[in-house]
């Protein structure tokens, strides 16, 4: 089995040794604890989540319009200028 495309999972490996060797002494612990997640999870990916929406709103027709002026006197917020 490959990681990358066509490359071979022993030079793949044989990299990620040279990279590994690479790591400053103060980061290696950082470097092994990542190694050590991906070495955990799990090979397949997760199936993504479907959300079912329903169009119905019941609001003003101009709120997404008028939404920073809403805020901000809720907010009690006095200048009028936007971020």
């Amino acid at each position: 089995m490959t990681t990358e495309g066509s490359r071979e999972p022993v030079e793949s490996r044989a990299d990620a040794h040279r990279v590994l060797d690479a790591v400053p002494d103060e980061r290696v612990s950082t470097a092994l604890e990542l190694l050590r997640q991906l070495a955990e999870e799990p090979a397949v990916e997760r199936p993504r989540r479907q959300f079912r929406t329903v169009g119905i709103f019941d609001g003003e027709a101009d709120l997404g319009r008028r939404a920073k002026d809403i805020v901000r006197r809720e907010l009690g917020g006095e200048s009028s200028k936007t971020a």
